[in-house]
């Protein structure tokens, strides 16, 4: 049996290393910062800047990689004690122990090619293109518990280790923002409409994983059942009897790639703000509301397979002096062999049938409370939306804008499990140049595997005609 719980161990384990990992945790510290404009990301209906134009430069105004985990990573993986001290230790132990029953990683990564804002009068315009890559790995605790204990307490049992879900998606983004303000300035609204031009996509509808021991251990089952739509510029080649043999990759340019528009989905942004009291504004927006159409290279996979295990017998690899005599090696090669057969699919599995895939929803409500005309403390709470997944965090933030060329936000956020995250962001603007860092876990830096969330954007703006303000709103 141990042989076989390895085998499945690194299968999982190559797997989640294989991911490009990516998905969605913003910054909240951002949201509130002063003399910043790309605050409008989170809701466009709130400036905290008024230079008349604002120009993001291309790829380094508004970088950002995110990653947020349900676990920390020296959870599963950290030094030993003793004689292990200088090395590596894989501690299933202390990894089961942190896990919830459903279990996600996360991870984004966007880059923008240009940023354009502009005020006239009471309203603001703004005009960005960007490229935005995630994934997501969601997976339950009862597998890790199988690798780590066995079979032994599942003897005559069907026992689910349920469903693996892997999400993988790479789009351009062109978003057109207008916001005015109404009420005598008391009330901002926003909207930005957003076109989605998809590069690539998995999407794991299901991937069911079940193992079933016999009630005398004589062998053990290994079922999966799993719906795969994929999207990407690839090939699958079959054998002579109609199963699956290689996946390759079709050739395409780089231009060719990046500038695809035939998977097209919209989103939309909503957002508003309140001034309620000369000191107190309230604010609230919805993000990313949108799916995307996938059509083009298009590669389906309905698949259902079974793998008895009945072990190895490896009485004729004793004695090689024996007629009978068969190498261990050649035993495992063969055991190996019909594994991956069982789990082969054929032709007939296979379709092109297009699919859609839903962006991540977010859910901004908040406020900021003047202490000064240039300090104020905000409140944000963020919900994080994504199938069945969700997120709640909340950030309180202290933000000042200190003379006219320099920005400063501290703040301490509640992010999911991870209660330890404070954050910091700086904005320092001389002349037409403002360059802007944020981040809202700064103890990332310090002990990167002992964080579950992490997150960082930096970038350079070119301002002109204009000062600087505490806020518009």
């Amino acid at each position: 049996m141990k042989n076989f719980q390895t085998k499945i161990f690194l299968a999982v384990l190559i797997l989640g290393s294989a991911i490009p990992t990516l998905f969605a945790q913003e910054i909240p510290t951002l949201q509130f910062m002063k003399g910043l404009s790309q605050s409008d990301l989170f809701n466009p209906a709130l400036h905290n800047d008024s230079t008349k134009w604002v120009v993001g430069l291309p790829v380094l105004s508004g970088a950002n990689y995110s990653f947020n985990s349900d676990f920390a990573t020296d959870k599963l993986l950290h030094k030993g004690t003793g004689a292990l001290s200088d090395s590596l230790v894989l501690d299933l132990e202390k990894f089961q122990a942190s896990l919830r029953s459903s279990n996600t990683i996360q991870q984004q990564f966007s880059v923008p090619y240009f940023y354009l804002g502009y005020h006239l009068k009471k309203s603001f315009f703004s005009l960005v293109i960007s490229e935005k890559a995630s994934a997501n790995l969601t997976f339950n605790k009862s597998l890790i518990t199988f690798l780590k204990d066995g079979n032994a307490s599942y003897i005559g049992q069907n026992v689910d280790l349920g469903n693996l879900k892997v999400d993988a998606l790479q789009y351009s983004e062109f978003a057109f923002c207008y916001s005015t303000s109404l009420l005598k300035d008391k009330l901002t609204l926003g909207l930005r409409a957003k076109a989605l031009f998809g590069k690539f996509a998995l999407q794991t509808e299901k991937m069911d994983i079940q193992v079933e021991t016999a009630p005398d251990a004589s062998y053990v089952n290994l079922k999966s059942d799993m719906k795969i739509n994929l999207s990407a510029p690839i090939s699958v080649e079959y054998d002579q009897d109609g199963y699956f043999s290689a996946m390759k990759g079709t050739h395409i340019s780089g231009v060719n790639y990046m500038t695809q528009t035939g998977n097209m989905g919209f989103a939309i942004d909503f957002g508003a703000v309140y001034k309620l009291t000369p000191k107190l504004l309230l604010s609230g927006s919805i993000i990313d509301l949108g799916k995307i159409s996938f059509k083009n290279s298009v590669l389906n996979l309905d698949h259902s397979s079974t793998y008895q295990w009945t072990g190895i017998d490896f009485s004729k690899s004793i004695d090689n002096t024996s007629a009978g005599y068969i190498k261990p090696s050649d035993l495992i090669d063969a055991e190996t062999t019909k594994l991956k057969d069982s789990f082969r699919p054929k032709n007939t599995e296979f379709s092109t049938e297009p699919f859609k895939m839903t962006i991540p929803t977010k859910i901004f409500l908040g406020g900021t409370y003047d202490i000064t005309s240039r300090f104020n403390m905000g409140l944000l709470d963020r919900l994080y939306k994504y199938g069945d997944y969700s997120q709640n965090s909340v950030t309180l933030s202290a933000n000042a804008l200190l003379g006219k060329i320099f920005s400063l936000t501290g703040s301490y956020s509640m992010i999911g499990n991870s209660s330890t995250n404070l954050g910091l962001g700086m904005a320092l603007r001389l002349g037409a140049v403002q360059i802007y860092f944020v981040n809202d876990n700064v103890l990332a830096f310090v002990n990167p595997s002992n964080v579950e969330v992490a997150n960082l954007r930096f970038g350079i703006n070119l301002l002109f005609s204009g000062k600087s303000k505490v806020a518009v709103n």
